[in-house]
Order: structure tokens, then sequence, then C-alpha cells
């Protein structure tokens, strides 16, 4: 930040009123004895100044008064106060000096600037012009009686006001009068102790005409067009304008390396006062600035009444170029390293160099002014970094207009498969540190030619797209399913020079893969999408005279998307071939069979359906439960042992999943273990007979 004091200041008066206030005097007097050469009768005339600050337009009263002791006998006479109003000062020097004396009670609630002690802002105090006034004051007498008595002194006091008049002006500024106070018909005045005394030289008081307008100040004529290392001057115009104006002020700018000239100005302008800002030669940012430019109170940190702080732009001279103005084109090589006039789009890997012609446009102005610029050319992608080498181009010359250097760009020769376009990143700095860091990027793309053959390529999308398909199949893929692809039908590779060996991946959670040998089996896990990669690396065979650096010419893959189907659940019931169980014997096997794996824990009820004739107690049954991700689940059916004689009853049992009925129902026929004891030969043609039943019922199974 850089201050700069400057007195605001017109009109003709030499004498500067600094430190100026309106101040409440005390008493004044002067003793006076009255008749040539006699002490016998005195008097004391006194005023006091209650009234030494008025609005202009108006009048101060002054009181003044006299005090007076008459000899026994002595004649009647009149003492006359009069004056004048102007525009010298008591004591020119110490108001100069800020050295006027002010009560400690004293406060200033109309008048600041220059001659405010409090610290607060109002209007200027200047030096009183004479048609801010009456000049002269209109005379005041005062009567002394007669006194008759022969024998006794009369004492007593006369007084009167005396009146000075102000004008309204077209300023602003509160202004200070001296008024000057002559007394006649008081000649050889005498102290108390008789001896003749000098009449007072200062007989004298300040008035202060308090303006009705508020003091403001504006900005004039504020410059648009500052540069680095250069000066603009604008105004600080007062408003209104004053005849005696001063004001002492600071002046501050908010960046460094600013000054100011302050200048006096001549009495054709004496409303206002030049301000000069002096931009520094280089402020080392390389970036345009906004100054903000303050004028405040001298001795405050408050802004004149009016001024605001005040933003000025200054144009670098050092800023770089813009982007845009950074330009480049390639050009072809004669095969010798020499550039054609031949421009190209393109480098083949290898092959020879193009030629990179770099053109800044430094505009009119030639910024950086009289600064060379450095063009450092790079990848934009540091991927491509080992793709190419450069060399790098000249400075670029000071001086307006457009510049151009050149460097030479090969494309070294790799195993990437595939054009790709480069992309160069021109940064472009000054050549002189002292002006300032900072850096602006130009772009330049060129297409590089791939003379790399694959050892191992995808076949065409269709191709791909038909393998897949036929290893899949027309059904869905439910959970547990899964369906092998033939790798050798998704690649093409030279079979007599390369071995190629597959893997696989899956981005998604609804099937897994493997690879063994050449076939990736794909298998479902649960409903959703899922896409498989594989991938085909291809290595030289030993007994090939073929070299390879295993980079991406000798890898590829394809990649296909897979729908798991979670198909509608359908459960089936089913038990061995022999149906008949024998109380207390071995139980009957129910099994409940799932048409894919369930996704949660699925229970199957057995519950007694129509053309049951067992009774409960005849027979227990659980429940069939079918683990999350299984297919099936078992539970037993047994009969009961009692000792009820009854050959035989038929059990017909119901499957429910949930409220659905399940499909088959199941026919069990259960045997008494207490059938009376028959004998041999019945008991020979029963087991024949059941032994003749159950070959039938095994005959019609089959």
């Amino acid at each position: 930040m850089r201050t700069t004091g400057v007195n605001f200041a017109r009109g003709s008066c030499c004498r500067a009123l600094k430190w100026m206030a309106p101040m409440r005097m005390a008493l004044f007097g002067v003793v006076f004895a009255v008749g040539a050469g006699s002490a016998s009768a005195q008097l004391t005339i006194s005023g006091t100044d209650d009234n030494t600050k008025v609005l202009e337009g108006d009048r101060a009263a002054f009181n003044v008064s006299i005090k007076w002791r008459q000899a026994p006998g002595s004649a009647a006479r009149t003492v006359t106060v009069g004056g004048t109003a102007g525009v010298s000062f008591r004591d020119p020097a110490a108001l100069a000096a800020g050295a006027l004396p002010i009560a400690s009670s004293q406060t200033d609630t109309c008048c600041t600037g220059n001659g405010n002690r409090d610290g607060t802002l109002g209007n200027l105090i200047t030096e009183a012009e004479p048609a801010d006034f009456v000049a002269t004051l209109a005379n005041l007498p005062l009567t002394i009686p007669v006194n008759t008595s022969t024998a006794t002194t009369t004492t007593g006091t006369a007084s009167g006001t005396i009146y000075v008049e102000t004008a309204s002006d077209g300023d602003a500024e509160d202004e200070a009068v001296l008024v000057t106070f002559t007394v006649t018909n008081a000649a050889n005045a005498m102290g108390q102790d008789g001896a003749v005394i000098a009449r007072p030289t200062d007989f004298t008081r300040e008035l202060i005409i308090d303006d009705r307008q508020e003091q403001k100040f504006q900005w004039r004529n504020v410059p648009t067009d500052l540069k680095e290392g250069g000066s603009a001057t604008w105004q600080i115009g007062a408003v209104p304008g004053g005849t005696n104006l001063e004001w002492i002020t600071s002046l501050f700018a908010d960046e460094a390396g600013y000054s100011f000239t302050a200048t006096t100005v001549g009495t054709g302008n004496p409303s206002s006062r030049d301000v000069t800002l002096n931009a520094p030669t280089s402020d080392g940012n390389r970036i345009d600035d906004t100054v903000t430019v303050r004028a405040v109170a001298a001795g405050t940190r408050t802004d004149l009444p009016g001024l605001g702080p005040l933003e000025i732009e200054v144009e670098d001279i050092h800023a770089l170029p813009e982007a845009s103005k950074i330009t480049a084109e390639a050009y072809a090589d004669n095969g010798r390293g020499t550039r054609t006039s031949n421009k190209v789009t393109s480098v083949t890997e290898g092959g020879d160099p193009v030629h990179v012609r770099v053109t800044i446009d430094r505009g009119d102005d030639g910024y950086p002014m009289g600064e060379a610029l450095v063009v450092r050319p790079a990848a934009a992608s540091p991927n491509q970094s080992a793709d190419i080498r450069l060399e790098n181009p000249p400075d670029i010359a000071s001086g307006s207009g457009k510049k151009t250097a050149d460097f030479k760009l090969w494309a070294r020769a790799d195993n990437d498969v595939g054009a790709e376009t480069l992309t160069l990143d021109l940064v472009t700095t000054g050549k002189t540190a002292a002006n300032g860091t900072g850096q602006v990027v130009g772009t330049f793309s060129i297409n590089i030619v791939d003379v790399t053959t694959a050892q191992v390529e995808p076949k065409a999308e269709a191709a791909v797209e038909a393998a897949v398909m036929a290893a899949m199949g027309s059904a869905p893929l439910n959970p547990g399913g899964d369906f092998m692809v033939d790798a050798g039908e998704l690649f093409t590779s030279d079979s007599d020079t390369y071995d190629v060996t597959y893997s696989a991946s899956v981005d998604g959670t609804a099937v897994s893969a493997s690879v063994t040998g050449d076939m990736v089996t794909v298998t479902a896990r649960e409903a959703g999408d899922a896409t498989v990669t594989v991938s085909a690396n291809a290595e030289a065979r030993a007994s090939s005279a073929v070299s390879t650096s295993q980079t991406v010419a000798n890898r590829a893959s394809v990649s296909f998307d897979v729908t798991v189907v979670l198909a509608d659940l359908v459960v089936t019931l089913s038990g061995p071939p022999d149906t008949n169980i024998t109380e207390g014997g071995q139980p009957y096997i129910v099994t409940a069979t799932a048409n894919r794996a369930v996704t949660a824990d699925t229970t199957v009820r057995l519950e007694p359906a129509a053309g049951t004739d067992a009774s409960p107690n005849d027979y227990s049954v659980g429940t069939i439960t079918i683990g999350n991700g299984e297919t099936t689940g078992t539970t037993e059916v047994r009969a009961t042992a009692d000792t009820n004689p009854e050959t035989s009853e038929t059990l017909v049992l119901q499957g429910y999943l949930g409220n659905m009925k399940l499909e088959p129902m199941l026919t069990l026929t259960i045997w008494d273990a207490a059938v009376p004891a028959l004998p041999v030969i019945a008991q020979l043609l029963l087991a024949a007979f059941l032994a003749i039943g159950g070959y039938r019922r095994y005959l019609r199974r089959r």
C-alpha cells in the first residue's frame, strides 16, 4: 500500500487555517480610568462570546457591559464600544502551527476537517471572505450617569449587545471571522493602583460561521487506459466548490508498487485537485490489475464525504498471449530432414518426422512487451509421451504481430494396434523471469498412422455373436444352468506362428466364468445381467523365428452380454415305486423336486386328501424343506403300530406350496401288522396273492 498526503486548497489567501475549531472564549475585559489624569472615575468593559458560532445568513451577538465608579461631583459621560469584522487572524502563527488553545470541555458538532481535533468529519473551516459578513459593527453607547453628590462615590453597571451580521454563500465551508472591538471616550485608562496602563492591542474574538451546506467530494475524469509502467491523472472535485478551500487528505492504493503524485491546481480550476497514479514498470504477476484508490481525511481511516473507493483497471504489459493466439501446423519432411511446403495431418510410426510450425499472434501491443517467449511442446496425455520424440523450438521473438518457430516431431514404432490422435500442449512462458511466472497453453493435434500387425484379433462382431448364441441355445438361462463357448470361434490368429491362450472375466454377479483350454464355461448364479469378457494372448512358438514384445499387439478381447432369467417355480412330488407301508415298519420317503434352485428356504406341506380312509392316528408325516440354492427336499411317512385288527387302509397325500396344490398326489397303502395268524396253507396263498399283485404293479410301472 502506498500513501501520499495531499493538500486540497485554492484561493488567494496565503495563510492556511489547518487546525481551526469553534471555541467558547472566557470573559474578556479591560479597565479604563475616566477623565484626564484622574483616577476618581473607573470603569470595566467586559464582553462574553457565547455566540461565536453562528449559522450563515444569521447574526452573532456579543454582550458588552461596564462597571463604573463615579467620584463625588463627576459629570455624566458616554463610552462608545464599536469595531470591525475582518479576515485577519489574531494569531496567524499560532493558527498555522495548529496551536490555538481549546478548552478541555469543548466539543465540535458542526465543523470538522483540518480544524477538528475530535477526529469527526464535517465541513472544512477556512478563512472567511469579505462578502461573508458585514465588516463595520454598529456603535454601542454605554452611559455613565452624573454623580450629584459632593461627598459620596457612586457605582453601577451599563450593558448592551453588539451584533455581527453574516451572509449566505455558495460554498460549503465553515468560515472563520476575526472580530476586533474598539472603545472611544476612555482615554488615559488607569488601574486600581492608580498607575497608567497601556491600552490592550489584543481586544479580539474569533467567530465561526456554520455553513448550511454539507461539503462533499467526487472523482472526476477517471482514466480507463492506464498501463503498467505508465501514469494517469484525474481529479478530486469539491461539491460545492470553495474559495479558500483546503483539505489535507491521504491517498491509498491496495496494490504494491503504486505511487501518487499530487500537483498544484492553478486558478483556472479552483474547485479540484489533480491526482496522478504511477504504475510500476513490472509487478511480476503478468495479469491485469484492479487497483483500489481511496482518499481519506488526514489522521483518519474514513473516506472523504461522498468519495467512495475508486477502482482503476491497469493493463499488464507483460501479460502472456491468450491460448487462442497460439496455433500450429505440420509440414512434410523431404526425407533429408528439411521442411517442405506441403502441409500434412498425420505422422507415420517409425517414419520421417513432420515439421511443426508454431505461430503466436502477439497483437498490436506485442505483449509481453520487449520479451521473447519460450514454447515447450509436450504430449497432453502422459500415456502418449513414449509414442513420440520432440525437439524444442527456438524462442519466439519479441515485437508485435505474428511470430513463428519450428520444431520436429517423430512417431516411434510400437506394438500398439490401431491409429490414434496425438494432442500436444504448446506450453508457453516468458523469457524474462523478473516479469513473473505463469504460463499459457495452446494445443495442436495430429494423427499417428499405425503400421503394427495384430498377432491375434477378434473376429467380426457378427461371427462372435453367432458363436455365443449357438452356445447359449434358445432356452432361457436359469440359475444353476450353464453353457460353453469355444474361444477359438471368437478370435483369429496365425496358428502356425503363435499359440493363443484365453482368460475370462465377468462384470456383474449374475454369472461366473471359467476357462479350460479353449472352452469358456459360463454358469448362471442369480437372476440379472452380466458381461463376459474373453481375452486372448498370443505367444510366439519356440520353433518360430518370430519374436514378440508381448504388448497390446498380441492381445485381444471380446465381450458379450448374458441374461439369467428366474423361471416360475414348479415343484413336483415323488416317492419309491412300492407304495405299501406296514405299521411300525420302514418309512416311505417323499421327495419334492423344484424346476430350478430356490432363492430362499421353501416349505412343502403334505395333507390327507379325498380317498383317505386311514385315521390321523394311523400314520405320521412331516413337512418338506428345500434349502436356499437347492432343488430338492425330502420327508418320511410312517405307519403307526396299534392293536386294531385292520387289514389295510388307504392314505392319499396332497402336497401344498403355500396355497398352491402340487402334482401328482401320492396314494399309499397302510398294512396292519396285527392281522391274526392263518393256517400255513392260507399264509402261502396270501403270500402268493401279494406277490402276484406286486408283480402286476411292477409291470404296469414299466
